[in-house]
């Protein structure tokens, strides 16, 4: 997960410097929550999910699997709306 390129996609919606305290409140109620559809989804199936935010002005989405050795792959992508 690009981590840098959601901080910057949030100081684009909400000003110079404020994207990184947005990530942090937002981004591990997300992460937890797909972590929780990774596990009952099972080794090799793909998730995708999308989490708005919630003044609504983007949403971030989320894609990723469980390899069969218990690796997990995550990519998010925030899309501004």
């Amino acid at each position: 997960m690009n981590v840098e390129k959601l901080m910057d996609g949030l100081d684009k919606i909400y000003g110079p410097g404020r994207g990184v305290g947005v990530y942090m409140t937002i981004i591990p109620g997300i992460l937890a929550d797909f972590d929780k559809m990774l596990a009952k989804a099972g080794p090799d199936s793909e998730v995708t999910e999308e989490y708005r935010l919630e003044d609504g002005r983007g949403a971030v989405f989320m894609k990723g699997k469980v390899s069969p050795s218990g690796e997990k792959e995550i990519e998010a992508e925030l899309v501004v709306k």
